[in-house]
């Protein structure tokens, strides 16, 4: 009985400081899963974003041609010395930051 006592206390123990049973494969995974879904958001907006700014480059003719532009914003929206990666604030992303976060702080 004592036994059993104590079990149910550690367990109220994890279950109130929110950790989990999960193996460390696990936790990967399912960071990685957070990951796929946060850069796939990610990607859906950029996509959009650079497709505007290359049709702006083509009607403004900032460039001598269409490829020109395209090269030029082709890495638009990811992390480069011209500037950061873009899209990170996304409700995919903000979730997998938290994952992340979350399984840090509690010390495993």
């Amino acid at each position: 009985m004592k036994n059993a006592w104590l079990f149910f206390m550690a367990a109220m123990v994890v279950s109130a400081t929110g950790l989990a049973f999960e193996t460390e494969e696990e936790r990967q995974a399912k960071q990685a899963e957070l990951d796929a879904i946060c850069e796939a958001a990610r990607q859906v907006k950029i996509i959009a974003v650079r497709a505007q700014l290359v049709e702006e480059c083509v009607e403004k003719k900032q460039r001598p041609e269409r490829e020109s532009c395209e090269r030029f914003y082709a890495g638009y929206g990811q992390s480069s010395p011209n500037g950061p990666a873009l899209f990170f604030d996304l409700p995919a992303c903000v979730a997998a930051h938290e994952y992340s976060r979350s399984y840090r702080r509690s010390g495993n």
